[in-house]
């Protein structure tokens, strides 16, 4: 059994996606977040199986202590309840393909203790793991590039095989919107909700138009 736990914020106005500004308000930016949120809830229902359980887990659901702490107890809970194989996964990768999802789940059925997705940003998209590795989650710099760099390190130090698939992006400042609004314009169905949102803020100019 597999499981895939989408970690988020609450969308809140000032609370989320603060690092957009000033390019958007933050009205805005707690619009596009929401699209964000509601596009990957609906890519967890594709990704759903028989053999695999999703589920979103809200930031007041996660619990106290940093995202490392957290995530960690997340996957424990996830092992305690019969997956052999976990992920977590945020609301900051709209457009995340599902083949790396599956890469990813694929690599950890092939023995690795641990994998990542990286992002181009220094930090990572997904984290999985096929047993609790709370060494991986334990003194991260959260939030800065260095992130997938000591997650590589702690696992070195710890003995742990952390595998990784190819890297891809989050939507964390404004130049990430550029990369955001071509992959919409390829494949708006991807992330429809957001690819909506875009269009709307006159981003992008989808070539199949979302309606």
């Amino acid at each position: 059994m597999e499981r895939v736990i989408l970690f988020a914020k609450t969308p809140r106005l000032h609370e989320v996606k603060t690092r957009l500004a000033p390019r958007l308000t933050p009205e805005l930016a707690l619009a596009l977040y929401e699209a964000m949120l509601a596009d990957q809830t609906l890519f967890l229902k594709a990704l759903s199986n028989d053999g695999r359980s999703c589920e979103v887990c809200l930031d007041t659901q996660q619990g106290d202590g940093d995202l490392g702490e957290r995530m960690h107890r997340a996957l424990l809970r996830a092992f305690a309840e019969g997956a052999q194989r976990a992920a977590i996964l945020g609301a900051d990768a709209p457009t995340l393909p599902p083949a790396l999802v599956e890469d990813a789940f694929a690599l950890l059925s092939r023995g690795a203790d641990a994998v990542i997705v990286p992002a181009h940003d220094g930090g990572y998209v997904l984290v999985g793991a096929s047993h609790p590795v709370p060494s991986l989650f334990g003194g991260v710099p959260w939030g800065t590039g260095s992130v997938a760099d000591t997650t590589r390190r702690l696992a070195r130090e710890s003995g742990l095989v952390l595998a990784e698939t190819a890297a891809w992006f989050d939507v964390d400042v404004p130049s990430d919107l550029p990369r955001l609004a071509r992959d919409l314009a390829a494949d708006p169905l991807r992330a429809p909700a957001t690819a909506s949102v875009l269009a709307r803020l006159g981003l992008y100019a989808p070539r199949n138009p979302v309606v």
